[in-house]
Parts: C-alpha cells; structure tokens; sequence
C-alpha cells in the first residue's frame, strides 16, 4: 500500500486528487495540511501531492524531500528552467538546487523519466493539451502556433457565474504557460486563454500553424489526413490520446473529454494552415488524474491504475 500526502487537500486539485485515489486499491491518503489543520505525520509517506502555490511548493517539496518522500507538485514551481520560471512567474526561485533534477510530469512523452524521478513538476491543463498536439509535427508545420484556449471555470474556483461571462486575459505571451508550451511542444507559440465563468470543466484549445513546405504541395484532404496519422501514430494505448473526425451524426466537444482521462485531437486544412482542436478534463488529464498517473510510474505500477475507476478511459 502507498501512504500519500496531500498539502492543500481542501482546494479544488486537492479535493480532485483525492476523487481519484478513493479509486486506487494501492494507495492511502495518511497526510494532509492545509492552511488551518495538519493531520498525520509526513514522515510516514512514500509519495506526496502539492496541491499548492508556487511560494508554498517551493518550501514544501523540500519538506517532503527531507523527509523521504517522493513529490509530485501541481503548481508551476518546478516546470522550468530557472530563467524561465523567474520571468514567467515574477518569483525568485527559492529552491534552484532541485530544478536539476526535477522532472516534468507528461506521462505521454517521459514515462521512463518519470518512474525513476524523486521530483516531478505536474504539467499546466491548458500546456498539457498543447503539447501533446504539437510534439508529433515537427518538421510537418513551420512558423509560430497561435493558440486560443477556453477552460471551464474550475481552473480557478469551485462555483460557477449564472450569467455567461466569458474573460479573456494574460494573452500573447504574457501567461505563464508560454515557455511550458513553447519548451515542451518544440513550436513558438503565442497564446489567447478565455475563461468560461458560467462553465464548470473542460479545455478546448484551437491552434492554428502555418504547414511546411512539403505539405502544402499535397491536397488538403491529403495534407490533414498525414497529420491525423502522424499524431495517432505517436503515441501508445496508455496515453489517452485519442484523434477523432466529427461527422454528420456527432461533433466532437468538451462533454466528449469531461470526466475523462482522454485527449481528444481533430484537425482540418485550409489554405496552407493546420487549424487543430484539442479537447480535455482541466481537473483530469490537465492536473489531478495525469498526476496520479504519475505517482502511479514513480512507484512501479500499471499507468492508470486507479484513474480507470474516477474517469473514463475508453480502455
């Protein structure tokens, strides 16, 4: 059995992390701290989730660290390079020392990294959709990707708005998230994030890249179809990322990928451009379940151990 720690277990990742391993027949929440109570001894966890600030999972993860246990911390701490993170973030770095050999959580892409890392930095929702779209196509597109993202409501809070409120904010390559996508996609990006203040979950990112030279010689519909089988062809069955074709009878969308561990990726060609709409669970796939997911390989067992019973899987 995994004895789990959880520091900020009442936020929404807290609550989120704890849906999924209620799952988990190999694991046990021991530990958890919050702002107003600790309860249970650090000490005696193997792994432990910081569902915290970037300030706080700076000084936690070194706690923990100290203390033996294996961290995986859903904040920006320990994305990125420490150049990066101080300008992305306006913070000096507390801990640059466990940069080096921290590890960024994208089971997808660092599955073998991941399971031998004592440090993991757990990717951001809106990168994590990003990413995983425009890893596959170097080579296939060219330029700079322009990204326009809405997210559901509890990216940042438990309630939802009555009235349809739509925010828009940090656009360009203000926010945060811009180095994560552009180190970790290999694209330049510029990036548009709309809040839907009415909407409760999901992630529906639309980006937009110029095609390489090669393949605008192509037709559209051959074009498209290379870039569909390339992106399928990246990835395995324990990924969750799926590349689907809206149809006459069914248009792909956020209720498709809410409560579920999937990454849904369709895409279309037009006049020399790739237009891609990537689609997932911002509470799932874009933190608490792809963290799991890692706290599953840091401790040698199945990838969706758990997950398969909080989220849908499609396995």
């Amino acid at each position: 059995m995994i004895s789990v720690g959880i520091y900020g277990d009442t936020g929404m990742v807290g609550q989120e992390i704890q849906k999924v391993l209620a799952h988990h027949d190999q694991a046990a929440v021991i530990f958890k701290q919050n702002s107003k109570r600790q309860e249970g001894t650090l000490g005696d966890c193997d792994v432990v989730f910081l569902a915290t600030k970037d300030p706080e999972s700076m000084q936690f993860a070194s706690e923990a660290l100290a203390a033996g246990c294996k961290v995986i911390d859903m904040s920006g701490a320990f994305r990125l390079p420490r150049e990066q993170f101080e300008a992305a973030y306006g913070l000096t770095h507390m801990t640059p020392e466990l940069l080096k050999e921290a590890v960024y959580g994208m089971p997808a892409l660092f599955a073998k990294e991941i399971a031998s890392a004592r440090l993991i930095g757990n990717p951001g929702c809106y990168p994590t959709s990003v990413i995983l779209s425009l890893r596959p196509l170097k080579g296939l597109v060219q330029g700079e990707a322009t990204v326009v993202s809405t997210s559901g409501n509890s990216g940042a809070r438990a309630e939802v708005e009555e009235t349809a409120n739509e925010v828009t904010y940090s656009f360009g390559k203000n926010h945060k998230h811009v180095p994560e996508m552009v180190i970790y996609s290999g694209h330049s990006v510029n990036f548009t994030p709309i809040v839907l203040r009415s909407v409760f979950a999901g992630i529906n990112s639309n980006i937009r890249i110029e095609l390489a030279d090669s393949l605008k010689a192509l037709a559209e519909d051959e074009a498209a179809a290379k870039l569909r089988k390339t992106i399928a062809a990246a990835y395995g069955e324990d990924d969750l990322v799926k590349v689907v074709v809206d149809s006459a009878d069914h248009q792909w969308g956020t209720r498709d990928v809410v409560g579920t561990h999937l990454l849904l990726i369709k895409l279309g060609v037009d006049d020399g451009f790739v237009y891609i709409n990537a689609l997932e669970d911002n509470l799932g796939k874009g933190a608490a379940s792809q963290a799991v997911e890692n706290m599953n390989l840091m401790q040698g067992l199945s990838r969706l151990q758990g997950i398969d019973g909080a989220y849908k899987t499609g396995r």
